[in-house]
């Protein structure tokens, strides 16, 4: 197929709602028209995903009593509450007692990930994740999110943290010096996450794309696992940078200063 086509290409209408939506919509970033293909794809994951959840909801109510005990052999099931639990096991020790809130959303953000790769690994459809658009909409949406969180969590410390990290009362002279930094350290995560999942994925699209174009037999077996590699590394890079950033604003504020009076109240009573 050629340049910027692809199996949804041949939706009816599609080249007409893209025309339309060329002259009618920008993006935010750069002002470039909107991209039909990457938004239908993003779709079609999500449509995936749906599917794939109502197969195992109704697989668990036809097990009733006995759906806490795994299906016999490798079903879909089973595939996914497998990654599920390893999931919520690595949330839980980056997260801590907070993992449990704020798992649906980190294990969504993984799943569409995921399947987002992968699909770009199928000839002929284009990954929504090779896209700029797509992977700032989801780190925009984590760094809020960790945000809420601390705010949640912390109320007013969480603001002041990014004056004063050390949480000690002299770190309150570097003020001036440490909230610039810790601003612009923040503003910087949502720009790191959405340009290494994107360029990451649109290099190794461009790569087996390239080799399935010339050698579409065999030679493109080897690049085909590479991409399947690359994209469940993606995941996880993304996934679990966004479980250290929760982390980091649901930790308790008050931490430091508890350890300091302990440890002056330890040195009072040996003195």
């Amino acid at each position: 197929m050629g340049h910027g086509i692809s199996w949804l290409s041949f939706i009816p209408g599609f080249f007409e709602l893209q025309q339309q939506l060329a002259h009618t919509w920008k993006g935010l970033l750069f002002g470039q028209p909107l991209v039909l293909q990457h938004t239908l794809a993003a779709l079609f994951v999500v449509l995936i995903l749906l599917v794939v959840g109502i197969k195992i909801n109704l697989d668990i109510k036809k097990a009733g009593e006995n759906a806490i005990i795994p299906e016999p052999g490798v079903s879909l099931r089973n595939i996914v509450e497998a990654l599920l639990e390893a999931l919520y096991s690595q949330a839980q020790q980056i997260i801590g007692p907070e993992a449990r809130r704020c798992f649906p959303v980190l294990a969504t953000f993984a799943m569409f990930i995921l399947f987002s790769n992968l699909l770009g690994l199928i000839p002929g459809f284009t990954p929504p994740t090779d896209n700029w658009n797509t992977t700032f909409g989801c780190s925009i949406f984590i760094f809020l999110y960790y945000n809420y969180q601390g705010l949640r969590k912390n109320g007013w410390q969480h603001i002041a943290h990014l004056a004063n990290p050390a949480g000690a009362w002299w770190g309150w002279f570097m003020a001036p010096l440490m909230l610039p930094i810790e601003i612009v350290s923040h503003l910087v995560r949502p720009f790191s996450l959405g340009v290494r999942l994107a360029t990451n994925m649109l290099v190794d699209h461009m790569v087996v794309g390239t080799f399935l174009g010339l050698f579409p037999i065999l030679v493109p077996l080897p690049f085909l696992l590479l991409g399947l590699l690359v994209s469940i590394i993606q995941t996880l890079v993304f996934t679990l940078l966004s479980m250290v950033y929760i982390a980091l604003a649901v930790e308790d504020a008050h931490a430091d200063e508890h350890e300091h009076a302990t440890d002056s109240a330890h040195a009072h009573a040996a003195a």
